[in-house]
């Protein structure tokens, strides 16, 4: 059972987090979709939510050429769909550590060239959306990031894994849960209005 503190609990099954009312007593069913498996990790990813979160994703690109400028078209759909179910899959082992979750999506997205342009840019977006998601504001700006995850990015990369962790680990702060969506819905209107530096 992953838990963030003494009172909260993590849904494997619906990826909801919620406080229980009685420390140190585990919960019988997610207060969300109910299941009775919420603690146990599924062994596969549904489809379903693999196909929504691709569609996500893409619609992100999408609308970071719009606003900043690029080629608009996927390289690659099967490798974003198997980025994402591993992505969901990893996110579901690291709940309560999204510097890790954050990390892994600019090691995939960044480095794999999925869509003929905006790679970096769409790959730092969707880190930033999960590690909110995840109560964790990467804070450094795009265009204060892009030196890093250029190299990230580059033919024969040595930056690995754990690189990303740290520098990440230097450039997030944990957030409380009640202002989440306040952090995600800021984080959407800078993307909508181009205000974050992504075409720098």
């Amino acid at each position: 059972m992953i838990k963030n503190n003494n009172s909260d609990s993590f849904c494997f099954r619906c990826y909801h987090i919620w406080k229980k009312r009685i420390k140190n007593r585990p919960s019988k069913y997610c207060p969300k979709c109910k299941s009775p498996y919420w603690n146990k990790p599924r062994k596969r990813v549904a489809k379903g939510i693999v196909l929504k979160m691709e569609e996500t994703i893409i619609n992100i690109h999408d609308t970071i050429i719009k606003l900043s400028g690029g080629e608009t078209g996927v390289r690659d759909e099967g490798g974003i769909y198997n980025s994402i179910y591993r992505l969901l899959n990893y996110q579901s082992r690291n709940a309560n550590r999204p510097e890790n979750i954050g990390a892994f999506i600019l090691n995939e997205f960044a480095k794999r060239h999925y869509f003929i342009d905006g790679n970096k840019r769409t790959a730092y977006a969707i880190a930033k959306i999960f590690m909110l998601v995840n109560k964790c504001h990467l804070k450094i700006q795009y265009e204060e990031a892009t030196d890093f995850i250029i190299k990230v990015a580059e033919y024969n990369s040595k930056i690995n894994l754990e690189n990303i962790k740290s520098w990440i680990v230097a450039n997030c702060i944990r957030i409380d849960e009640k202002i989440v969506e306040n952090y995600l819905n800021k984080t959407a209107l800078n993307l909508m209005l181009g205000d974050d530096g992504y075409g720098k």
